[in-house]
């Protein structure tokens, strides 16, 4: 059907205003495109550097795990696991490498931190074995001194009350001019301190009893015999020979030296 209406012409022709603003718009993208690609590079290259860093942990770990469950019939899968570990940094899907190394190495890490805390709880129980070995050796020796201290204290009480025996005995014999108790360590012992009236005052050796009348033999000898004159001449008179023993008549033959002197 057949229509008067003008026709409308239709025009592919840009305006040069259009044609600027397109351009700008356009090298803003690229613009903003390339940074934020530079920063995902960034991300990527620090997560790849975070996840060779766990590279030894994790294969340390997957080996133990390899050696302790590995069998004939899936060892090629911990073995698989092992190349894993060695290349997960430069493969592709960093996303998914990262988010299981970042398990394998939490679980290494946890089974290196008990490993240490059992370390320690072993040197601590061996501190704490030695500690109470030295503190069984202190206690014998103490056992062993208080042993002694009980023996000594024994002792002293034998000497002391054989000391008082000596004393009752010297004071019976009228030898004795001044008592001591002995029960005290100043009547014991040499240069003791004892304390009279709150004033420390120095004793001497109150063990030294006083001495005793001086007594000698050969004087109390001269003296029997001289008393005894009568008596004497008559057992020492020389004999008229030179008798070995009774020597030759002099004038002072009735005197000790004489009858003593061929002896």
């Amino acid at each position: 059907m057949a229509t008067d209406a003008p026709a409308v012409e239709i025009s592919d022709s840009v305006t040069k205003a259009t044609y600027d603003e397109e351009k700008a718009r356009a090298a803003k993208a690229l613009e903003e495109n390339a940074a934020l690609k530079a920063r995902l590079e960034g991300f990527e290259m620090r997560d790849r550097a975070q996840l060779q860093s766990f590279q030894p942990a994790m294969e340390t770990y997957i080996k133990e795990l390899t050696t302790e469950f590995a069998t004939a019939e899936n060892k090629s899968h911990f073995d698989s696991f092992g190349d894993w570990t060695r290349t997960c940094h430069e493969r592709p899907n960093l996303d998914s490498q990262m988010q299981l190394g970042t398990i394998i190495h939490a679980c290494a890490s946890k089974l290196k931190r008990t490993r240490e805390e059992a370390s320690v709880q072993s040197a601590t129980a061996d501190q704490l074995a030695a500690t109470a070995k030295e503190l069984e050796a202190a206690n014998e020796d103490r056992a062993s001194k208080d042993a002694r201290i009980a023996e000594l204290s024994s002792s002293l009480k034998e000497i002391q009350n054989n000391s008082e025996k000596l004393q009752l005995q010297l004071e019976k014999a009228g030898a004795l001019q001044e008592k001591f108790d002995f029960s005290k360590a100043a009547s014991r012992e040499e240069n003791a301190e004892k304390v009279d009236g709150g004033v420390k005052k120095s004793t001497e050796n109150a063990s030294k009893i006083s001495a005793l009348p001086t007594f000698n033999p050969l004087d109390a000898l001269s003296s029997f015999i001289n008393n005894n004159a009568s008596g004497a001449s008559s057992r020492f008179t020389p004999s008229i020979g030179n008798h070995s023993l009774l020597g030759s008549a002099s004038a002072s033959a009735d005197s000790l030296s004489s009858a003593l002197r061929p002896m």
